[in-house]
C-alpha cells in the first residue's frame, strides 16, 4: 500500500513539472527526442512500431509514426476496451477516432497487430515518471504492464522529457521497464 501512496504521489509532481514545460521548449524537446530515437538501431531495426497517440503535455508521438511510415514500417496504436489494450494497424491520420480517456485511437474496423517471432517489433512505452534504472510509472491503469507481460518478446523504449526522470521510482513485481528511456537529453539502457 505505501508504494501505491508513493506512486501517486511521484506521479501527481512529475506530471505537475512536466505540464510546467513552456510550449516553445516542449516543441524542440520534442524534436530531440524523436531524433534521437529514430537513428537507434531499435527503431531503425523495426518492422512494426507499437505507439501511443500522446495526449496532454506527454512527449510527442507524430514525429516518430511520421517517420515509420516513410521509412516503410507498419504503425500500431492502442485502442482500449474495459480493462483490455491491444494495438490495430494505422496507415494514414483518417484511421483514427476519439477514443478512451479523450485520446484518440485507431477506429475498429483496422487490422489488429499480430506478433510474428521473425519480425521484430518496438514497443514504444508512455509514462508518467521515470527512474535512471529504467523503472517507470504509468497512469495507473497497468495497461502496458499487463500487455508486455502477455507479449514478453517485444522489444520495448519509452519517451519522456528529461523533467520526468526522477532519482528512484518505487517498483514493484507486475512493474515492467523499458529496455531503454530515451529523453531529450540522455538515453537510459
Amino acid at each position: 500500500m505505501v508504494k501505491n501512496i508513493e506512486k501517486k504521489e511521484n506521479r501527481k509532481m512529475v506530471l505537475s513539472r512536466r505540464d510546467r514545460i513552456p510550449e516553445e521548449q516542449r516543441r524542440e524537446k520534442r524534436i530531440r527526442i524523436a531524433k534521437r530515437l529514430c537513428g537507434m538501431p531499435c527503431f531503425a531495426g523495426a518492422s512494426s512500431i507499437l505507439i501511443y497517440r500522446h495526449f496532454r503535455s506527454e512527449a510527442e508521438t507524430t514525429l516518430l509514426m511520421e517517420q515509420a511510415w516513410k521509412t516503410g514500417k507498419r504503425v500500431y496504436c492502442p485502442r482500449v476496451e474495459g480493462k483490455t489494450m491491444e494495438f490495430f494497424l494505422v496507415r494514414t491520420w483518417e484511421d483514427f477516432e476519439q477514443g478512451c480517456f479523450g485520446i484518440e485511437e485507431p477506429k475498429s474496423e483496422c487490422p489488429a497487430f499480430e506478433e510474428d517471432p521473425q519480425e521484430q517489433a518496438l514497443v514504444i512505452l508512455p509514462g508518467a515518471a521515470f527512474d535512471r534504472k529504467r523503472n517507470r510509472i504509468g497512469y495507473g491503469g497497468g495497461f502496458y504492464d499487463r500487455y508486455l507481460a502477455e507479449h514478453p518478446g517485444l522489444e520495448t523504449a519509452a519517451v519522456c522529457f528529461e523533467e520526468q526522470i526522477v532519482e528512484q521510482i518505487p517498483a514493484g513485481p507486475y512493474d515492467i521497464r523499458p529496455r531503454i528511456i530515451v529523453t531529450d537529453q540522455h538515453c537510459y539502457e
